[in-house]
């Protein structure tokens, strides 16, 4: 009976082994980074340095998660390639890159943080020149409005000198409401100034910590350990099974 359980636990295990040759490697290769700041005057205002708000980090990891750098990565190295975007404990982002290739896992994981910067630049891009659109609305609209305003007190002020007590209350009126209209489009002037700003300006790009390093042997055991293990666990199996059955 012993025998038996030897002998075909052993069978079991070979088979794993055997299994577990055949099956394609799986390598694997990490890149860390700290996320940067959004806007380049804030790093420019910290004397060059600075990392982004917990905000920021949460924001740059659903970019590197979005389906356009899925897409991207899946694109250029193709599908048989798998990434996991995750948090350390330091603040910092790790990316793991799960590939078939040593090289093509390191080149992945490196990648796809220069990509995540690329994707982020887009994005603010397109959202600083929306706000440019809405701003630019704004200020034709006040532009046009205090120009009638100043062509109103013009007349009002001819006709004042004739009458300054009848116009005196409509006066004071229009050289508010103009008062408050230069001021407006002066705020959004210079508002318009910064936002021409931010879309010349790079993005501040991510710090890499560590580039990813081509692994040097695939993940996960040998194949024989895997059949040794089978073995160990086919005997258990069966033993158990006969004790039962008995």
């Amino acid at each position: 009976m012993k025998k038996n359980l030897i002998f075909f636990s052993g069978i079991s295990g070979v088979i794993i082994a055997l299994l577990m040759f055949f099956k394609p490697p799986t390598y694997i290769a990490e890149s860390t980074f700290f996320v940067p700041l959004t806007f380049m005057e804030k790093q420019i205002n910290q004397n060059g340095i600075g990392f982004g708000s917990p905000i920021e980090i949460d924001a740059h990891i659903e970019v590197l998660n979005s389906n356009i750098l899925k897409q991207e990565v899946e694109n250029y190295f193709g599908k048989e390639l798998g990434f996991d975007i995750s948090r350390t404990r330091n603040g910092a982002v790790k990316v793991e890159v799960m590939a078939p290739e040593a090289q093509l896992a390191a080149s992945a994981a490196n990648m796809i943080i220069l990509w995540g910067d690329s994707i982020k630049q887009e994005m603010l891009r397109q959202n600083v020149e929306q706000s440019l659109e809405f701003i630019k609305s704004n200020l034709l609209r006040l532009s046009n409005e205090t120009k009638s305003l100043r062509q109103t007190l013009d007349s009002l002020r001819i006709e004042a000198q004739k009458d300054s007590l009848g116009l005196a209350a409509t006066l004071f009126q229009k050289e508010n409401q103009f008062g408050t209209a230069v001021k407006e489009l002066t705020t959004l002037q210079r508002k318009n100034k910064t936002l021409e700003g931010y879309k010349k300006a790079p993005s501040p790009k991510s710090y890499i910590i560590s580039n990813a390093q081509v692994p040097l042997s695939p993940s996960g055991l040998p194949f024989w350990l895997y059949g040794l293990l089978g073995s160990f666990l086919a005997y258990l199996a069966l033993w158990g099974f006969s004790n039962i059955k008995v």
